[in-house]
């Protein structure tokens, strides 16, 4: 790899691991929660530390 600063490697390493994590929670929601209508799921509250709502 090329001689990047820490800081930018640290970066990239915390958004892999957020992607895992986002990654992870959509594929246990979408195996635990029925499907449902995105005009349903726009209409109801977010959980506490879920993630935020697509634009």
């Amino acid at each position: 790899m090329p001689n990047l600063p820490e800081d930018i490697l640290d970066r990239i390493k915390n958004l892999e691991r957020q992607v895992r994590q986002l990654t992870t929670y959509v594929n246990t929601r979408a195996a635990a929660a029925p499907a449902r209508s995105a005009e349903g799921a726009a209409d109801e509250p977010r959980e506490e530390g879920g993630p935020p709502p697509s634009p």
